[in-house]
């Protein structure tokens, strides 16, 4: 439904504001048109004074369509020099007489304005300005007059405040605000003879009904002194005396009137929302009482409505030419009764915002229904409201003032309108402010005159109209609400107040009894300060509370002795008040009875420390093979890039033979690192007991050696092939016949036994090496013939699964742990599932003798294919850069300084890396379609014809991550998906998911798929593969290190929980949050708003093209550098090898390899200061280039830097120092088996802590595309197991313990000296 004024085509006259002035003077020259203190100007004393300040004025250069400042105090010379601006023609740009002068140069630098009007005391740099006394110098001879001045020139430009800080400038055009000066008019009736009150700053629009009304009709301005304006008790004693007839005023100043100005005849309201009673007291007969409404960017105010006695307060229909509508999210205009955004058309829209055309292409939009030229266009107000049954217009409140409060959406104008109701309430404003680091409600009152609020009555009140979540927390009682010089309450004023009442008893509370209650009771009261606190309330429904708001309250209750074993999952199972004081009641006992099991597990005691010389001495050798492992892990790119330019470097050399010989070296570096990794294993390690060693020392160093040489491997090339089981019985470990074993992490292969026909999923960690203070363990893992692992577990060792045995996805063993044959577990940690039931599967099919060897050739030669494919895009960069050098440059042939040799290669290699990425997508693209057919749903052999094409597409995948690793988290992604088969939304954002078969894969529109997700992988057990479609919904989200199951349909604004298994489909419905394993749903969960959907979810196209270029070069700069190092060696190098022979230069290779990867160190550690500087906690959205910043630092670390550098570092005393380098506070003697760190300045370790594999502080999380990011602080002494994730706004306190596939959650505390596990976190009994 759209509201329509009366169209009177008589008012949209062709005139300018100088026009309306100067015939109101030819009329009534001898009218009063300014009445200051004790003087009196009469409309031809106005216009002879300001057309000598407009002559000085032109005579500076100002001429039509020119911006000119004014910045004066108020009195007749503001006024004067007001409609001087006008009569020159230009536009003025108003500020108030004490704003900032760096505030007013960033608006007058903006808006290019000509120069400034103020006084003698105002000096900006750069700006020509103006004083009243030089524009009022007495001319002889005739005055210069303007020229050329059309209504489409700008009559004014009024600044705003922008979300970004910025503030934002709207032009209004003269035909504009000539219009609506007679549009309002026709509705107000102001007239010849009237007086009108004076008292809006000119820097607020409002002015305008005061000042050009009356210029319009010929009536009488009566400016009050600026102290006269804020006196509530002296302003109505002087109306009454000058004999004021009309009012202009926001309904706060009318509000703390203290008596009544009965020669008013018109009352007109506007900025804010209008209490009832205001109408009461102030519609009278013989008055008329209106309230408008308007934004600055439609020329004042849009809309009307006359108040009386008795009925609803609104802000009434459009004016005349103006329309209104309500348009809902998706752009749709909403019927009657609807609620949505209030849009306005007509001739009162601004063209937009000046240098803004991002943001004016977002508010200012077409009108869908236009009615003629004069409303084309329409204005998006960011205003609630909707169509009521009479059909006028109820203004709800700002949407952006639709804050977010546990998990609900609330509209702050909605609670005020509900406190304006409340008998004695003059004036209210609701805010949401952080108290004690929860986001609260602030409620804000002025009693009207002599009135008592008593906040107990208001909440008691308020619970009769909103629900709980909706009532302050707080009532704070103020002599007067602060105001902008426009009027309107000052809300950022607000937020920065001292609060005087402090939490209490809501005067309703139940009491407390047992001591379960009262411990409840004084948790919950600083949580939910002032709510009703009753035994039968539910803590998310009734309380409205969320996931954060829960995590703070346990870990408050945990701070108690006897309650420190309560679990997040306890608060959700026991969510009604009452319950959970039983529960709290029932630990006590228990813990009365026998002492915690959990502090008797965890590490209370300071941690025994390995011998500091011992620690140093394995250090020192350590450092001294690490450019050895370096080294050998560049040789592997550095041969063939070397082999290359060795046999093209004569007249007569053959590309294509250099092409092949380079290929073939690249294989056989490959080949040859999966030997070496083997010779070394035994050489260096030879067979591993089962035991525990001293950290640190002879044996602990020859193990953490052959762990850093079997990273060095492509392990990709063998995951999920026969070929798996052939490498890991050549590294020791125990493999039965027909197994199926995809990519895995084991850390001690001698001690892994797996049994015929079993299977292991993806990315399954085989921690069986666990480090206890001055002491390391490796233990066996032991799976009987068809145990069955699911991808993404974690299993520790001393672990057995029996014949039959199933570990479901996402699950942990933790040490120690046995399932009986034929059970399945799931879970973290694992639990015997009795209510599960393995799949129904065909017999095993069979493959042996011949097709069984030939199995192997196939994977052998697939991957060798696949891996020579991949590496073929390189070698048009090399001829584009040869090509190059040779024309124009001769680097290789000249005598240039390394520095800059490396800069001229860098420089071509940027346009060499950009065609490197774009073949190997091509190529990617080339072998998906071509060779391998679309995939479906259904069940197929192991090893089969299409289990064969299945493991050459992920092939594909893995191959391409070398080079394609900056292309996920990117704007690129989905197209990337897309190419490889996958359906993927308008505005999904996907990151480093795993598991992915593309054919199966449906992701809806503005999904987001986070970092290390095990998304809808094939099921491998018992000789067979199943896939089945998995679909994930519109604006559903999938957190950190989830895992969905293939076959999973998530249905639409689904949240997936970091660190959680997607439930089965039966239990999942559109909005959920899920969370841990097994799922939980949680009641609620905090939520981010506040931030406009241009920087979230509908980015402009400026943005996407912004976004685009910085994370285009984040993909192509660590090539680009990869490529000028190798050149740089080859340069270096080449002589060498024509001097000395061919493997005379290898050691040369292995020293340029080294440097690269201490390089690769180095640049990131400068990048990172550079770009962010130190991290600290804040909230960003994700169209912003701190977002875009901070993921190119966090992309460059993990694809360049973790695994030329870091990795090598993992357990040794030098990874510390160097995440120190990057801005991580990290104690001493830390033991850090991971890399997992980002948003360094954020993580803070204490002494003699220990972080095994894949663990890590989770520092930033994306939440409603905003990037939250938070400190995690980690105690001394605290022992965190593998692939645990704390989440960020976390403590673990010292000596604490957590278990393997741990989440810790947001804001949650964990107690000193005690063992937890499990996703959330639970306490941890060890069998």
């Amino acid at each position: 439904m759209i509201l329509q004024g009366p169209y009177r085509p008589d008012l949209l006259a062709a005139e300018t504001l100088p026009d309306i002035l100067e015939a109101t003077i030819l009329r009534h020259p001898a009218a009063v048109a300014i009445q200051w203190l004790d003087q009196s100007l009469t409309y031809d004393t106005l216009g002879r004074r300001a057309d000598l300040a407009a002559h000085h004025l032109i005579e500076a250069g100002v001429r039509p369509g020119d911006i000119v400042g004014l910045c004066l105090p108020r009195g007749d010379d503001l006024l004067v020099m007001q409609a001087a601006i006008a009569k020159a023609g230009a536009a003025w740009l108003p500020f108030e007489s004490d704003t900032p002068a760096d505030r007013m140069l960033v608006c007058l630098q903006d808006a290019g304005s000509r120069g400034l009007i103020a006084g003698g005391d105002v000096r900006l740099d750069g700006m020509l300005t103006w004083t009243t006394w030089q524009l009022s110098e007495p001319v002889d001879g005739p005055l210069r007059r303007r020229e050329g001045l059309l209504p489409e020139h700008p009559a004014y430009v009024i600044y705003t405040s922008g979300s970004t800080g910025k503030p934002k400038g709207v032009p209004i055009s003269q035909a504009s605000i000539c219009h609506f000066l007679r549009s309002e008019n026709e509705v107000l009736g102001v007239r010849l003879g009237d007086k009108v009150y004076q008292g809006f700053s000119v820097a607020f629009d409002m002015s305008f009904e005061e000042i050009w009304i009356s210029y319009l009709v010929g009536a009488t301005l009566w400016v009050a002194p600026k102290m006269l304006t804020t006196d509530p008790e002296a302003l109505p004693e002087a109306l009454v005396r000058e004999g004021v007839t009309v009012l202009h005023a926001v309904p706060t100043l009318l509000a703390l009137f203290g008596r009544d100005v009965p020669g008013l005849r018109i009352v007109n309201l506007g900025g804010e929302m209008c209490p009832e009673f205001l109408v009461q007291r102030w519609a009278t007969p013989g008055r008329r009482l209106f309230n408008t409404y308007g934004p600055t960017e439609t020329t004042v105010s849009a809309s009307l409505a006359e108040l009386l006695p008795g009925q609803p307060v609104t802000i009434g229909t459009p004016l005349p030419n103006y329309g209104m509508l309500i348009r809902g999210e998706d752009g749709a205009v909403l019927p009657q009764g609807q609620t949505g955004e209030l849009c306005i058309t007509g001739p009162g829209v601004a063209g937009g915002y000046l240098g803004r055309p991002e943001l004016t292409a977002e508010k200012f939009l077409a009108n869908p229904r236009p009615t003629g030229e004069h409303d084309t266009r329409m204005y998006r107000s960011g205003d609630l409201a909707r169509i009521d049954e009479n059909g006028q217009i109820q203004c709800l409140g700002r949407s952006d003032d639709q804050v977010k409060v546990r998990g609900f959406r609330v509209e702050l104008g909605e609670i005020e309108a509900a406190l304006y109701r409340q008998a004695g309430v003059g004036a209210a404003a609701v805010v949401l402010r952080d108290l004690a680091g929860i986001d609260q409600l602030v409620a804000f009152l002025t009693p009207e005159g002599d009135a008592r609020l008593d906040p107990h009555a208001l909440r008691t009140a308020l619970a009769a109209e909103l629900p709980a979540y909706m009532i302050p927390a707080r009532f704070e009682l103020v002599a007067e609400v602060p105001r902008l010089t426009s009027g309107k309450i000052d809300r950022k004023a607000l937020k920065a107040r001292e609060l005087a009442t402090a939490s209490e008893p809501s005067g309703e509370d139940d009491i407390p009894a047992s001591a379960g209650e009262h411990a409840l009771f004084e948790a919950l009261r600083p949580l939910f300060p002032g709510q009703p606190l009753r035994l039968a309330s539910d803590f998310f429904r009734d309380l409205g509370g969320h996931s954060l708001l829960a995590a703070r309250l346990v870990s408050s209750l945990r701070k108690h002795p006897q309650f420190s074993a309560l679990t997040m999952h306890e608060l959700y199972q026991h969510s009604v008040l009452g319950a959970l004081a039983a529960r709290l009641d029932t630990l006590a006992d228990e813990a009365a009875v026998v002492p915690t099991e959990a502090g008797a597990t965890g590490e209370g005691a300071a941690p025994e420390r390995a011998p500091e010389l011992r620690r140093w001495a394995c250090g020192l050798a350590q450092l001294a093979v690490l450019p050895l492992l370096i080294g050998v892990r560049m040789l592997i790119w550095l041969t063939p890039f070397f082999t290359y330019h060795y046999f093209t470097g004569d007249e007569g050399d053959s590309v294509w033979g250099a092409v092949a010989l380079s290929i073939a070296s690249y294989l056989a570096c490959n080949l040859l690192s999966f030997g070496v990794a083997v010779v070394c294993k035994w050489g260096i390690l030879g067979r591993l007991k089962p035991g525990r060693y001293p950290l640190y020392g002879w044996t602990f160093y020859r193990w953490w050696l052959v762990d850093r040489v079997l990273d060095i491997p492509p392990a990709h090339l063998l995951a999920g092939s026969p070929l798996q089981a052939w490498y890991l019985r050549a590294l020791g470990a125990r493999i039965g016949r027909d197994t199926a074993i995809s990519r895995i992490s084991v850390r001690a292969p001698d001690l892994l036994t797996v049994g015929d026909g079993a299977s292991i999923g993806a990315a399954v960690n085989l921690e069986n090496f666990e480090v206890r203070g001055a002491h390391w363990e490796v233990a066996p893992i032991v799976l009987a013939d068809n145990a069955y692992i699911g991808s993404y577990a974690v299993v520790q060792g001393n672990v057995t699964m029996e014949a039959g045995a199933r570990l479901e996805g996402l699950s942990s063993l933790p040490a120690g742990s046995r399932i009986p044959a034929g059970q399945i577990w799931t879970g973290a940690p694992a639990r015997h599932d009795p209510q599960a039931r393995a799949p129904e599967l065909p017999p095993r099919p069979v493959r042996e003798g011949r097709w069984a060897r030939l199995d192997v050739l196939a994977y052998a030669g697939g991957g060798t294919l696949i891996a020579a494919l991949f590496f073929m895009p390189v070698f048009p960069s090399f001829v584009l850069i040869d090509w190059i050098d040779a024309r124009w440059l001769d680097l290789m042939g000249s005598r240039v300084w390394w520095p800059n040799a490396f800069l001229a290669y860098l420089l071509l290699a940027l346009p060499a890396s950009a065609l490197l990425l774009f073949l190997t997508v091509l190529v990617s693209a080339m072998l998906r379609w071509a060779l391998l057919p679309r995939l479906t749903g259904g069940r197929w052999p192991v090893y089969g014809q299409i289990y064969l094409r299945r493991w050459l597409t992920n092939q594909i995948q893995e191959s391409s991550l070398s080079v394609l690793h900056g292309l996920y988290a990117s704007i690129y992604a989905g197209t990337w998906y897309r190419l490889l088969g996958a359906k993927v939304g308008r505005g999904t954002e996907i990151s480093t998911a795993m598991g992915i078969v593309p054919d199966m894969l449906t992701l809806g529109r503005d999904s987001f798929i986070a970092d290390g997700v095990m998304l809808g992988d094939e099921e491998i057990d018992r000789g067979w593969m199943t896939m089945r479609p998995t679909v994930i919904g519109n604006r559903s989200f999938v957190g950190n290190g989830a895992y969905v199951p293939d076959g999973s349909v998530l249905p639409d604004d689904v949240l997936i929980g970091v660190q959680s298994r997607a439930p089965a489909n039966a239990r999942m419905a559109s909005g959920q949050t899920w969370l841990g394993n097994p799922p939980l749903a949680l009641p609620a969960r905090e939520q981010t708003a506040g931030f406009p959907e241009h920087l979230t979810f509908r980015p402009s196209l400026g943005r996407k093209v912004a976004r685009g270029a910085v994370e285009g070069m984040r993909m192509i700069l660590p090539l680009a550098v990869v490529i000028a190092v190798g050149y740089l060696t080859v340069m270096k190098v080449i002589p060498i090898a024509v001097r000395d022979g061919f493997l005379a230069a290898f050691d040369e290779l292995m020293l340029a390899g080294v440097l690269y990867g201490v390089g690769t160190f180095l640049f990131l550690v400068l990048l990172k200061w550079l770009l962010i500087g130190r991290y600290r906690p804040r909230a960003e959205p994700m169209w912003t280039p701190f977002v875009w910043k901070s993921e190119a630092v966090t992309s460059l670390y993990e694809s360049i830097a973790v695994p030329n550098f870091f990795n090598f570092l993992r357990a040794t005393p030098w990874l510390p120092l160097a995440l120190r380098c990057m801005g991580a506070k990290i104690g001493k003697r830390v033991f850090m088996d991971t890399t997992d760190v980002t948003e360094y300045d954020c993580v803070f370790i204490g002494d003699d802590a220990v972080l095994h594999a894949w663990s890590g502080p989770q520092t930033h999380l994306f939440e409603d595309r905003v990037m939250k990011i938070g400190p995690v602080r980690i105690g001394n002494g605290v022992n965190v197991g593998p692939r645990t994730t704390i989440l960020y706004d976390t403590r673990v306190e010292e000596g604490a313990r957590l278990g393997p596939l741990t989440l810790v959650l947001k804001g949650e505390s964990i107690p000193a000296g005690q063992a937890w596990m499990g996703s959330p976190a639970t306490p941890w009994t060890r069998r």
